[in-house]
């Protein structure tokens, strides 16, 4: 790709909406909403004589600005539910329904999931649960797969330095990929920030630096790296002498990229609340600073001179009476009203909204999660959170099996695994956090007379490991069984006497 294409690509993705709202989801999430940039000090007036607006700034106002954690927290509820607990990712042999060898068959497939998380590693659950926050905040997310010290590793990029490429006729498919990243370059006089890029397409990837051309911003091809650049590099040693004899240089056939969707449109988890939150927002700094500027009690003083004034105000501080031989002077208390219920429901209605179409559940409303909530109430309470979670579900699923794809490839040049095997052989679940009732639930599974004992041992709440617990409850049978003939045995059992019939 060109230098002068990379510019314009870059340019209009960083004026972009998109972007703007990418930047606005990871703004909110840490606390730093746009109540933080608003001058509450300044008014807009009605100017009677000129006919125009005029801006009044009064200085003596308090400004607080208080910003609201909502976004924060409804987004880390999401990332929770979805994989607070760990995915199960397990391998289904296409052979398993064979009744000839199926413990020897179940056994294989342990050892191909087994050595399926030892690549992925024991940090794969935090890396899922950060693409998840970083989809929520920007609606989407990407990993790169890459090796480091020739371990296949996955690489997490921030989203609003990716720019992907798709194919013209369909838009789903992905020919090339955009990877810019700002570097302070020391090398000049001054210090001075450059755009560094990657272009990936499917065989290789080729590196542009920002440079200045007689006052000129253009993109020049890094000569210093090596042309063409493969996807990654496999070193190969000589197993005796543990020498270095060769490098391989590879290609994975395709952009190696994943994308994560937060749901079918791309939009961040903030679009549909973020007017409420700026509105919630407002309303109690607003609160704050108006308790902050008008006290409790007002002063209404008549009859009293300048220096007079001052020895009333410490006066009224200090012993709290105020006494005058002057019959004209006059104080009067006024309590100010504040319309507090007013400004209550208000705030609430707002919070119901956010909730509401944030797709969430307001764990602080006792009115809706009630003293001891059944089963059916909290299957109502967590609907909303759940066809949420379920659009990034649709998002993340897709994108884990082309993660297996990386993984499955990796194994097989290993020659750790049959070549036939597929990353549409495994299966892949997530154990949603949701709260339920585990009464209800075990009653349930322990009456239903249609499940096997192996979906229900799926299904219950206190089961993590079916094979194991299957496995437990075979030893418990036949210990139950060696025990019940030793004691019928021990009775006399069947032995011969007398037959009076």
């Amino acid at each position: 790709m060109e230098g002068r294409i990379i510019k314009e690509l870059i340019t209009e993705f960083n004026m972009s909406e998109i972007k703007k709202k990418m930047l606005d989801g990871e703004r909110y999430f840490r606390g730093k909403n746009d109540i933080l940039k608003k001058d509450l000090k300044t008014y807009t007036v009605f100017d009677q004589v000129t006919k125009n607006k005029l801006k009044i700034t009064n200085e003596n106002k308090s400004d607080e600005h208080l910003p609201h954690g909502f976004y924060w927290k409804q987004v880390n509820q999401k990332k929770a539910y979805i994989c607070g607990k760990p995915i199960t990712i397990t391998y289904n042999s296409p052979n398993i329904h064979s009744y000839e060898n199926k413990e020897k068959i179940r056994e294989a497939g342990k050892k191909i999931t087994n050595m399926v998380w030892n690549t992925l590693g024991p940090k794969f659950e935090k890396l899922i649960k950060n693409r998840v926050k970083e989809a929520s905040n920007k609606g989407r997310a990407w990993l790169h797969p890459n090796y480091r010290n020739g371990k296949l590793v996955f690489e997490k990029y921030p989203t609003e330095e990716c720019i992907p490429i798709y194919d013209t006729e369909t838009q789903t498919y992905l020919i090339g990929f955009i990877h810019f990243y700002t570097i302070q370059d020391l090398s000049g006089v001054e210090p001075q920030n450059r755009i560094y890029v990657e272009y990936w397409d499917e065989k290789e990837v080729k590196y542009y630096i920002e440079t200045k051309v007689n006052d000129t911003t253009v993109y020049l091809e890094d000569v210093t790296r090596p042309r063409p650049m493969c996807h990654w590099y496999r070193e190969v040693y000589d197993n005796a002498l543990n020498n270095l004899k060769r490098i391989e240089r590879h290609s994975w056939g395709k952009v190696p990229f994943i994308e994560i969707e937060n749901n079918e449109e791309k939009m961040t988890d903030l679009e549909p609340i973020k007017p409420l939150i700026d509105a919630y927002d407002l309303i109690n700094s607003n609160y704050v600073n108006t308790v902050e500027d008008l006290k409790e009690i007002i002063w209404l003083i008549n009859g009293y001179g300048a220096e007079d004034l001052l020895a009333l105000i410490e006066n009224l501080k200090v012993n709290g009476v105020a006494r005058t031989n002057d019959t004209a002077g006059k104080i009067d208390a006024k309590l100010l009203d504040i319309p507090y219920e007013a400004r209550q429901a208000l705030l609430k209605g707002l919070k119901e909204l956010i909730y509401e179409f944030g797709r969430a559940v307001d764990t602080s409303n006792k009115d809706l999660i009630g003293q001891a909530p059944s089963g059916v109430s909290l299957e109502f309470l967590y609907t909303d959170l759940d066809m949420k979670a379920d659009d990034t579900i649709a998002g993340l699923t897709p994108a884990i099996y082309e993660i297996l794809w990386y993984v499955l490839q990796d194994l097989k040049m290993q020659c750790k695994i049959p070549q036939e095997i597929n990353e549409f052989d495994f299966k892949i679940e997530f154990n949603k956090s949701r709260i339920f009732n585990e009464t209800e639930k075990i009653n349930t599974l322990s009456n239903d007379s249609t499940l096997s004992l192996r979906s229900k041992l799926e299904k219950h709440p206190y089961c993590d490991d079916v094979d194991e617990e299957l496995k437990r409850i075979k030893e418990e049978k036949q210990e139950n069984m060696k025990l019940q003939s030793q004691i019928f045995n021990s009775s006399g059992g069947f032995e011969g006497g007398e037959d009076n019939d």
